[in-house]
């Protein structure tokens, strides 16, 4: 998937990011259809990366597309993803408690939270179950993705250029973006503001996956970090998930487990969010205007 998504030398941007936008298409289809991932919650899985990552392509190229275009597109695979959210989010919550307890478990006794977790497992396989049974979902995204791969060719994006530099608008509204979100967090360390960090991190993170070829050493670089900034907010809000689930499900807790889990989820919380904030640091230290640079001079490659 690495070297499909990225542009390549040699390669005109307009056809680079239309081949892009293909690709990922085509990966979500296989993976619903039944072409890729056996089980349903990791074909699920991957159909939802693969949107995002087209997300992030389109604000990196929305310059060149047009805010309508862009909106129109965008929100296809925000709707297509968000119908089949349900499957994943259900398995997170229990990926999340077994990680806390393997964390934490010197510390707790040997059954804690297993009316939780028990609870919480029988969701997550009510769940996958459910959009394995409703087909219908499957057909209408894929009938989504049909329909937005047939006019990604009609896109208007400007022919004959093969210089990288048209995406600079795009990433530096990216990162312009992402410095924000990183302000916001830093002045109220909020559930919501870490969210969207995490959001703008991702969208960093793909596009320049997508920028790479144009400064290979640097774009690398900065790419790692924001996936790794976008992994550890990620896993913050997880937590944050679990805990609101918990207290939605107090029929599932015992004495006294309310505020033992509330306790380990404040201190572990404590700790990603610190580190999300020296990461963030490292990633958007730049002036946007310099990491817009970096998207100059793959024509010359």
């Amino acid at each position: 998937m690495a070297d499909t998504y990225r542009l390549q030398p040699g390669e005109g941007v307009p056809e680079g990011v239309r081949r892009i936008a293909h690709a990922q298409i085509d990966l979500a289809r296989d993976e619903l259809s039944g072409r890729g991932e056996a089980d349903i919650g990791k074909a699920v899985h991957e159909a939802r990366k693969a949107f995002k990552r087209v997300r992030a392509l389109l604000r990196l190229a929305r310059d060149e597309l047009g805010d309508e275009v862009y909106r129109r597109e965008n929100a296809v695979f925000r709707d297509a993803g968000r119908r089949l959210s349900g499957v994943r989010d259900a398995a997170v919550l229990v990926e999340t408690l077994d990680d806390l307890q393997q964390r934490y478990g010197d510390e707790l006794p040997g059954d804690a939270f297993a009316g939780l977790r028990d609870a919480l497992a029988t969701e997550a396989r009510a769940a996958h179950d459910n959009i394995e049974d409703d087909q219908s979902s499957i057909d209408s995204v894929v009938a989504a993705l049909d329909a937005v791969g047939a006019h990604v060719a009609s896109w208007p994006l400007t022919e004959g250029h093969a210089d990288s530099a048209i995406l600079a608008p795009g990433f530096k509204r990216i990162y312009r973006r992402g410095r924000r979100a990183l302000r916001a967090a830093r002045d109220e360390t909020t559930t919501e503001n870490l969210h969207e960090l995490r959001k703008r991190a991702k969208d960093l993170w793909h596009a320049a996956q997508v920028l790479r070829p144009a400064a290979p050493k640097k774009l690398k670089r900065l790419a790692r970090r924001a996936h790794d900034l976008s992994d550890v907010v990620g896993n913050d809000h997880d937590l944050a998930v679990l805990l609101e689930a918990a207290r939605q499900r107090p029929h599932a807790l015992a004495t006294g487990e309310c505020e033992l889990l509330t306790s380990i989820v404040r201190r572990r919380r404590a700790v990603l969010q610190r580190t999300a904030l020296e990461r963030g640091r490292k990633v958007y230290k730049r002036k946007p205007r310099r990491v817009a640079a970096l998207t100059s001079g793959l024509s010359r490659r």
